[in-house]
């Protein structure tokens, strides 16, 4: 049975399915619990991140398809609310640092946010990296960058737009799980397309023969929709609002583009 069966079948009290829901998509919240945190508290993370989605299921909220998106967003928030109950309960026997407000930060959640945008700045090409560098880093204007990259102006400005826009699918392409236990030939060659489909950079082509994929590929198209869901808070016009669990290093500077200067500074820490 598929995601939205199992879905229904859990909302009406029927355990078993959504212990096969657990089943399918525990290997891969496990890993991002994994990569969420260093506390070793990853199956905790993943078993209450679990049961808070039952329990939304059985008061009749919930997701109804995309389970894999939900489930992964819920482990994200859980990890998150972790690390910051973390840096916020520090054990100490200092009498003087008792009741004493401290920093805590934004928790284990930028940290992984930064590692995925990391990752995808350092797959764009160098000359894609040295402009956004000079840019949005050392803050130089357009006709500065020219006469460092022997450039016109003009031929920067769209530099900078191609390099945002492969940064941007980039970091869409580091939200595709890869699960080789489950899947087939033609699953390992779709994955790596999906956000060049989500961001409409792929042939008409390949989205077609993408598409007919995922009509008869319930994991891959729950691929497709958690990055679609990504991408969507990504691009927001509104920039960082509506972004999740405290994305730092994805802001909307123009029509809500990934900040370069975020990204290259993680790269390079």
């Amino acid at each position: 049975m598929d995601d939205a069966h199992l879905l229904g079948l859990a909302r009406d009290g029927h355990d078993d399915a959504y212990a096969e829901l657990f089943r399918r998509y525990r290997p891969v919240a496990l890993r991002l619990a994994r990569r969420l945190s260093s506390h070793g508290d990853a199956e905790d993370t993943v078993s209450e991140a679990f049961a808070q989605v039952l329990g939304q299921l059985r008061r009749g909220n919930g997701p109804d398809h995309a389970f894999r998106a939900y489930v992964l967003t819920s482990v994200r928030h859980e990890a998150g609310r972790r690390g910051r109950l973390r840096q916020r309960v520090q054990p100490t026997d200092d009498l003087a640092k008792i009741d004493t407000a401290v920093p805590f930060g934004n928790g284990q959640l930028d940290s992984f946010e930064r590692d995925l945008v990391r990752t995808a700045f350092e797959s764009l090409p160098e000359r894609w990296r040295t402009v956004l560098w000079y840019l949005d880093v050392e803050g130089l204007k357009p006709h500065e960058i020219a006469e460092r990259l022997d450039l016109k102006p003009n031929s920067v400005s769209a530099l900078v737009y191609r390099a945002r826009a492969g940064l941007r699918e980039a970091y869409l392409a580091q939200h595709v799980s890869v699960d080789t236990a489950s899947e087939t030939e033609e699953c390992r060659r779709v994955r790596p397309r999906l956000a060049s489909l989500v961001r409409r950079t792929a042939g008409m082509r390949e989205q077609k023969r993408i598409h007919a994929h995922l009509e008869t590929c319930p994991a891959c198209m729950a691929s497709y929709l958690e990055i679609e869901d990504v991408n969507a808070r990504v691009v927001a016009p509104t920039g960082t609002t509506g972004v999740a669990d405290g994305l730092s290093t994805v802001a909307g500077a123009t029509a809500g583009i990934v900040t370069a200067a975020a990204v290259v500074a993680a790269a390079r820490a």
